[in-house]
């Protein structure tokens, strides 16, 4: 999931930048699911374990939007041994990658300052390219030429700002025909190819699944030649029944589900990553999913009807089978991620044995005990 913001006039106009980042060009100093059976809480909430990599995701927006404290909330070096991944190119309608940059008056956005300052605080960095739905992601992958135009893009900006390299999140999977997936990873084997030319990597973001389907398969992904496939764990409320309460954001029992069948499809354990919710929802008392309100930050839930943070209130409010604090107020369930859903949640993994975690996002959201 993520929260796609409309362009500006100025960031539209802005896409013929894009052409800048051709070989050799200067980016600045290189600085269906199962049910999920019940699941009891875990007792114990510990810090990050020492062995866990993490990982964060960012992503751009204008001056007062909660994403834009996320600069300031990485700079306490949470991941200074860790990834910070934030979205420098959107895919455009058209199949062209547009440069989401500071001039354009964007937080979180390209800039070579932006740069310096990612590589002072993290140990990998992985910008991000952006496709949020079906027609916009064929546009890219289903063209010979804009294929090889990205990934043309996308390997010189990394090799010339000296980061780790790609992260490729393109989305709206359930609607991807066979042969979308079919030119989807024809894209990724072409800019696995590039990248590693340069000795660059290529992280891929997965829809969460706990079974085969036929718009994604993780092994055929993994095959191209990516390094790390993230796999988004959250968003399971979109999977609610009609009419009844709508799911939590991550309950365990599913998380748990979707670590096991990930290593089923890819054995090599060190290639998966574990994204993990950091952000609330809402939605109508009688489960609509057509009318779930999204990724809401926590600095903004607070304004929510109802919200309350007195900590009694927050214990009774916790849901036993995710951790996560859910209540209704005027017809609609309000369900967000605290600090202790997210150790909770990190539990899990690490009890499964995972060793590397993404956290969508950062931006006025809670983070682990530490």
């Amino acid at each position: 999931m993520r929260n796609r913001r409309l362009l500006t006039a100025a960031a539209a106009a802005a896409a013929c930048t894009v052409a800048a980042f051709t070989a050799g060009s200067a980016v600045g100093s290189p600085a269906g699911r199962t049910p999920a059976p019940a699941h009891a809480a875990p007792a114990a909430v510990p810090a990050v374990p020492s062995g866990v990599q993490l990982q964060g995701w960012l992503y751009p927006g204008s001056a007062g939007e909660p994403q834009c404290s996320g600069q300031a909330e990485y700079a306490d070096n949470r991941l200074r041994s860790g990834a910070l991944k934030p979205e420098y190119w959107a895919v455009q309608p058209n199949g062209t990658l547009l440069l989401e940059t500071t001039a354009q008056g964007l937080c979180n956005a390209y800039s070579a300052a932006n740069v310096t300052d990612l590589k002072a605080h993290s140990t990998y960095q992985y910008p991000t390219v952006s496709g949020m739905d079906t027609p916009t992601v064929r546009a890219l992958v289903g063209s010979s030429a804009r294929r090889g135009q990205a990934v043309q893009q996308l390997t010189a900006m990394t090799v010339n700002a000296g980061l780790t390299g790609i992260d490729v999140d393109m989305e709206d999977y359930w609607s991807w025909s066979t042969g979308d997936f079919a030119t989807y990873r024809t894209f990724l084997t072409q800019l696995a190819t590039s990248l590693h030319a340069s000795g660059k990597r290529l992280q891929v973001d997965a829809p969460a699944m706990t079974e085969d389907a036929p718009y994604y398969d993780y092994a055929a992904v993994v095959a191209t030649g990516v390094d790390e496939l993230a796999i988004m764990a959250y968003d399971d409320e979109y999977d609610s029944d009609p009419g009844g309460k709508c799911k939590a954001i991550t309950p365990y029992a599913w998380l748990k589900q979707v670590v096991q069948y990930a290593r089923s499809k890819v054995p090599n354990h060190d290639k998966l990553v574990i994204g993990l919710p950091s952000y609330g929802y809402s939605a109508p008392a009688s489960c609509d999913t057509s009318a779930i309100e999204g990724n809401i930050p926590f600095s903004v839930m607070r304004g929510k009807p109802g919200w309350s943070g007195n900590a009694s209130t927050i214990e009774q409010r916790r849901d036993s089978g995710s951790g996560e604090i859910r209540w209704t107020s005027g017809g609609k369930l309000y369900d967000y991620v605290d600090q202790t859903s997210m150790d909770r949640k990190l539990q899990v993994l690490t009890g499964l044995g995972v060793t590397k975690v993404s956290v969508w996002s950062l931006g006025g959201n809670p983070w682990f005990t530490r």
